[in-house]
């Protein structure tokens, strides 16, 4: 199957630091959501620090705790600019998107 402009490879993009509009990193994009389309998966959101890094881990099923609480944020697929899959930014505020709760 050919690529089409929309698409990118999944490793392209995790790891990625997600930078706002002034420039600072809101956080690394740790994971994608998708859901299937036909013969397609469509990617829903991201999500993004070091709160959707455990989730991804599933750290917080196995009783691990730690202090404090990192930062995590949930962003739809329209809330991210992938147009450089290497430096992401929000197309919005932080305070839109969705937080991570552990």
């Amino acid at each position: 199957m050919a690529k089409r402009d929309s698409d990118l490879r999944v490793e392209e993009i995790v790891g990625a630091s997600v930078h706002d509009s002034d420039g600072r990193v809101v956080g690394r994009i740790e994971e994608l959501r998708a859901e299937r389309e036909g013969e397609h998966w469509v990617v829903t959101a991201y999500d993004i620090g070091p709160a959707a890094l455990f989730e991804r881990l599933a750290v917080r099923h196995l009783g691990v705790t730690w202090s404090g609480r990192p930062a995590g944020y949930r962003a739809r697929w329209d809330q991210i600019d992938l147009t450089d899959s290497q430096a992401p930014r929000l197309t919005c505020a932080v305070s839109e998107l969705e937080r991570l709760r552990r």
